[in-house]
């Protein structure tokens, strides 16, 4: 009867906060447009829209934005909107250029909006006149967005409810509804002349940061307005984007500006300042690949690697050169670290037949070098010894990763080679490649003599590549025994370091430095004695299990041998 009586008071309760929510203030515009005999379409939902309105939520009405006189007896009396009432002069629905500043007429207003929010921000329309929006606003273009564009008009959320178009996980489908509209952004053009495109949303949403927002839903992910801004949207410059990537980044960045990288992007802006549209040919020949770069117009701290919408999730496969297979760099190791502790001889067998069986459906596929890559490492996460059950098969969702498998695979950060998108311009899709340093870094370059870049490149990933291999080999041996029933957390321990090392290794990379007292080869050093020491723990370990296998062999063997004399001693005993 108790719990009864609750849910009753609850109903009650929930009906009347719904039955206020219906019932907005009447007045004289309200009374009026909610009559369906004077006004269809979307007039008529008016009314209604405003019932969820944030400004409807704190006590506001129609004429405290249009103005008039709210009496509902006026509601069929033109006088309720003349522009000569002294209390609160009508002023109807503005024009669409004088939007930003009929809604900064409260919202620039510091007392007025302190009796909502004091905590709230009245510089909202100043800035909006600094954007490109309020700057060509401003010079009569009324295809920009405006306040209503954005917030909406009779329906404006908070920014906090999922349901508003300016919360962070809509933001970008808001500027999407502009910027990815090739027809409404035809003759928009960038600084330099160049028509601005239409496909920053396509690109975003193969981003690092976009999967982060709306897959992981973590709000603190970067989008649209994060690197714009808000009222004052301004795509960040040459100069400042790196500030922009460096708010959250700051390891990366302190990093790079005390690496020689800097010092080289400057150097090489000021040529191509005076390259013209010759871009790097200006200065490079065939057959060095620099020669063909005709659209890099400057080089910026963080996009001329990264770019900056397609912010895709940094791999190993943007240095060079990569291995033939993205299998080698768990399952092949290289130099010294290699031989110190053999892949055990059944592992390594059918990791052979495995690969080679891939590399025959890949060959019969016509696929080779990159495009066998990117093949591969999709197929790798597909694998029965990589997944919990055998591979989805159509209509049936993908089987899930083992544990083990999933951190070393995402933690090394192994990936693709390209990317794809649809292009909302042509509506075909658009394959992509990542920025690697052989984009840049020729093997042997006609300008700058030894190329530097490039053997630091293959340094780092060289020792990348060590650890990986060497944390993946001990990772496979301690889940041997640990199948086996062998105690191994204390071994896992040092997996654990070995692929912490590996992130700041990722990190490191920015220091654009490999040599043998540079930070990222100190912390390779650090990995690898952690690999080593989970290595020799998990040789130990298989050798236990080895050992009670033995006992258990021949424990059995005993047990055996006392039943056989057991059993003919009960049969001498009858006879």
């Amino acid at each position: 009867m108790k719990i009864a009586g609750i849910a009753t008071v609850l109903l009650v309760i929930a009906a009347s906060a719904a039955s206020a929510a219906a019932a907005p203030a009447r007045t004289s515009c309200t009374v009026c447009h909610a009559d369906a005999s004077m006004f269809s379409g979307d007039v008529a939902k008016i009314v209604d829209n405003f019932r969820q309105d944030v400004h409807a939520e704190v006590g506001l009405s129609c004429q405290d934005c249009h103005g008039g006189n709210p009496d509902p007896k006026l509601a069929e009396d033109p006088t309720a909107m003349d522009p000569a009432f002294k209390a609160n002069p009508y002023r109807g629905k503005p024009e669409r250029k004088d939007i930003p500043t009929f809604c900064g007429r409260c919202h620039s207003n510091p007392t007025y909006m302190k009796r909502f929010r004091p905590d709230l921000r009245v510089d909202q329309e100043r800035e909006y006149w600094t954007s490109h929006h309020g700057q060509a606003l401003a010079k009569g273009d009324t295809r920009v967005a405006t306040c209503v564009d954005c917030h909406q008009v009779h329906g404006i959320l908070r920014i906090g409810d999922p349901r508003s178009p300016v919360h962070p996980k809509r933001v970008a489908e808001t500027c999407k509804a502009c910027h990815a509209d090739a027809k409404r952004m035809a003759g928009y053009k960038l600084p330099d002349g160049r028509p601005l495109p239409v496909d920053q949303y396509a690109l975003w949403r193969q981003s690092v940061h976009a999967k982060a927002l709306l897959e992981r839903e973590d709000l603190s992910a970067p989008t649209c307005n994060d690197c714009h801004g808000n009222h004052g949207a301004t795509p960040p410059g040459v100069g400042s984007v790196a500030f922009v990537c460096g708010q959250c980044h700051g390891r990366e960045a302190q990093l790079f500006r005390a690496s020689p990288k800097q010092a080289g992007f400057q150097s090489h802006n000021d040529l191509l300042a005076g390259a013209g549209d010759q871009g790097c040919a200006a200065c490079h020949e065939p057959p060095d690949p620099q020669a063909a770069v005709k659209t890099l117009h400057a080089f910026t701290e963080c996009t001329t690697c990264h770019t900056n919408h397609a912010v895709v999730r940094p791999t190993v496969a943007m240095l060079s050169p990569l291995p033939a297979t993205p299998c080698a760099f768990c399952h092949e190791g290289t130099g010294p670290l290699a031989k110190d502790v053999p892949e055990p001889k059944e592992k390594w067998e059918s990791y052979q037949r495995t690969r080679d069986a891939l590399l025959a459906a890949a060959t019969r596929l016509g696929l080779r070098g990159d495009d066998r890559f990117d093949w591969l490492v999709d197929r790798a996460q597909t694998l029965p010894t990589h997944t919990l059950s055998e591979e989805g098969s159509a209509g049936v969702a993908p089987a899930a990763l083992r544990p083990e498998f999933e951190r070393l695979f995402t933690k090394f950060r192994i990936g693709k080679v390209h990317f794809s998108y649809v292009d909302p311009a042509t509506g075909k899709p658009v394959r992509t490649a990542v920025v690697r340093c052989a984009l840049c870094h020729s093997p042997s370059p006609q300008v700058g003599g030894e190329p530097v870049g490039l053997r630091t490149a293959e340094a780092m990933l060289a020792s990348m590549r060590q650890l990986t291999g060497l944390t993946a080999r001990a990772e496979r041996i301690l889940l041997k025994a640990r199948r086996g029933g062998v105690e191994t957390r204390k071994a896992l321990q040092d997996i654990d370091g070995a692929v912490d090392d590996q992130i700041e290794l990722e990190v490191l990379v920015h220091s654009f430095a490999s040599g043998p007292q540079a930070p990222f080869a100190k912390k390779q050093e650090e990995g690898v004695a952690h690999a080593r020491a989970a290595l020799a723990a998990g040789q130990q370990a298989v050798d236990e299990l080895a050992y009670r296998r033995r006992g258990l062999q021949i424990s059995l063997g005993l047990i055996v041998l006392v039943l056989i004399g057991l059993a003919l001693k009960i049969r001498q005993i009858r006879t």
